[in-house]
């Protein structure tokens, strides 16, 4: 079963599971993300692409490339006896970090995808009552990405106080977030910002940067980011998320 738990150091989470747990998530957002070749939904891709970092990282966690730890299983010498058979004690788990600003967008673009996905599989344009349609409410990818946002939404209400909890459970439920206009950049800024606060620093501003991401239309540094890159997308003619602004730069190592 997939786990979601806070970092050391409040950077962000880590995501931990066995090989079958993370294998088939990262199947289930394949499935969901719309493909850069794809004739539809083309506004979706650029968050698709963001969902894939996620995924990259997921994908090589299972192939070992990240933390690997042994977990209990309950096996004892009697069932063993029991079942005449020699086990191990221990399952693998594989696991890595993602950044808490960038979860929270993660959050917010597979809502849109899981809801691009029920308009596809009910082949409808608004959704209704669809949610429980017999081709949706049983579809395997999406109770995949499910689970994941649920794990996710747990180690929140850990972190969060019972007020701060309610209100991010609104801001990531919103009615209407158009969360695949948000220029990545932006995004990428704030997970900077993040990454340079304190632990403490951290924790007081985690419920403002979910606020940020998903009021992100009113926000004045998203505002600046967007033209900018808007403007040099048609200068180079290529993707917006191909535009890498001056300033706007990871740090080669941090603390999680």
């Amino acid at each position: 079963m997939i786990t979601i738990t806070n970092t050391p150091n409040l950077t962000g989470v880590t995501i931990s599971g066995d090989f079958s747990d993370l294998y088939n998530l990262v199947e289930a957002f394949h499935e969901i993300t719309i493909d850069e070749y794809s004739e539809k939904h083309h506004r979706y891709i650029e968050i698709s692409t963001r969902v894939l970092g996620l995924c990259y990282d997921i994908r090589h966690a299972y192939q070992g490339d990240r933390a690997v730890e042994l977990v209990d299983n309950d096996m004892t010498e009697d069932k063993m006896k029991w079942h005449s058979i020699i086990a191990p004690k221990n399952n693998v788990y594989y696991s890595c970090n993602y950044l808490y600003p960038e979860m929270f967008f993660i959050m917010l673009a597979m809502n849109e995808l899981i809801e691009l996905r029920i308009k596809d599989l009910t082949k409808t344009k608004f959704i209704y009552k669809e949610a429980l349609d017999k081709k949706v409410i049983w579809d395997e990818t999406i109770a995949l990405i499910r689970l994941f946002q649920a794990e996710f939404v747990k180690c929140v209400k850990d972190t969060f106080s019972e007020a701060s909890f309610a209100r991010w459970l609104n801001l990531m439920n919103g009615s209407y977030t158009g969360i695949e206009d948000i220029a990545g950049q932006y995004v990428d800024l704030l997970n900077i910002k993040y990454i340079n606060m304190t632990k403490e620093k951290r924790l007081k501003n985690l419920s403002s940067m979910a606020k940020r991401i998903t009021e992100f239309r009113y926000d004045n540094d998203h505002k600046e980011i967007k033209e900018v890159v808007m403007e040099a997308a048609k200068e180079h003619q290529c993707e917006p998320g191909a535009i890498r602004l001056r300033g706007i730069d990871y740090p080669d190592d941090f603390e999680w």
